[in-house]
């Protein structure tokens, strides 16, 4: 592996030596894909969407990962999900104030200790005036206190299990990733924690990066897999590999990129469109699949199903879906 980038540097515990050991390979083992797949992808999006934008009205239609993985969820959820308010709090900012200290700790040259890393994202944010940033502003001691330590803990975990992200791997964090169809009907858009490498003309060479908090759930692969089609669907060329990466556990699942994972994506994206379409218009009732996530459901106190579902289990592990990325 002379020429693959990821070359180890010294003293790595066995959990950094495991990222260099499945994120590097050499130029020979990197897929070649053929020129004109970014119009062919964008061709075959647009077939298995075009019977809905007549189904849109004068409605645009926005996709995220998150709104794709929650309508092939419980689509009750779902719907009680966009009918609440959202509203900022410590649990869910402290998950942006970890991602944006990790974007700190990645792009600055100085070494940062962790809870340098965490105060200096709270104030940059703070100083920014928008979104958390203005929550943060307003949030009590015992609030910021909360988030401080809770960010803490998941950057000291990312440090503890990564090596430090070398610039010659042209690392990035949250970089946005946008396809517009049909003059901008449909959006689709995504932002990856990391991204480490790039493409070769048509030789693969990026990996994609999701941090998670929580456990495993096949649901991750398909979430990759969205970001491969926008990445490819931007450049020609889809990401080599798709990484989701588990803190607690120190435990890297990655899967190579194909162009059957890719064409499977662009049938689901098209089944979370139609699911979303049909839930917001009112043409069918939601369908409800109970499972551990019913806890934070917002309309459990009105669920029968999952509140069934949930008087016959222990199951006592954290919502899948809720906060799990940076």
């Amino acid at each position: 592996m002379t020429d693959s980038p990821f070359a180890a540097p010294p003293t790595l515990n066995d959990a950094q030596q495991q990222i260099l050991d499945r994120l590097g390979a050499p130029r020979s083992e990197r897929p070649t894909f053929e020129p004109g797949l970014k119009v062919q992808l964008k061709q075959e999006l647009e077939r298995e969407l075009a019977p809905l934008v007549r189904e849109m009205g004068e409605d645009d239609l926005f996709l995220s990962k998150h709104t794709i993985e929650r309508v092939h969820g419980c689509e009750g959820r779902f719907l009680a999900e966009e009918e609440q308010e959202f509203e900022w709090s410590a649990p869910i900012a402290r998950g942006i104030v970890a991602h944006r200290a990790i974007e700190i700790a990645v792009t600055s040259p100085r070494r940062w200790d962790p809870l340098d890393l965490v105060d200096e994202s709270i104030a940059r944010l703070q100083n920014e005036g928008r979104g958390v940033g203005e929550w943060l502003q307003t949030a009590t001691e015992a609030e910021i206190d909360s988030v401080r330590a809770e960010a803490n803990n998941r950057v000291v975990t990312f440090e503890e299990c990564w090596p430090r992200l070398e610039r010659r791997w042209r690392p990035a964090t949250e970089v946005p990733m946008r396809a517009e169809l049909f003059d901008g009907r449909i959006v689709l858009s995504g932002k990856p924690d990391l991204t480490i490498g790039q493409a070769d003309g048509q030789t693969a060479g990026k990996v994609i990066v999701d941090f998670k908090t929580g456990g495993f759930s096949s649901a991750h692969h398909a979430d990759l897999r969205f970001y491969a089609l926008l990445d490819a669907l931007r450049i020609g060329v889809p990401p080599r590999l798709l990484v989701s990466y588990y803190l607690a556990a120190g435990d890297l699942h990655a899967e190579a990129v194909t162009l059957d994972q890719l064409d499977s994506t662009i049938h689901r994206t098209g089944a979370a469109a139609k699911k979303v379409i049909e839930l917001r218009s009112g043409e069918r009732p939601p369908a409800l699949a109970p499972s551990g996530g019913c806890r934070w459901c917002p309309a459990l106190a009105t669920c029968s199903v999952g509140q069934s579902f949930l008087d016959g289990t222990d199951d006592a592990i954290g919502d899948p879906t809720a906060l799990d990325d940076y």
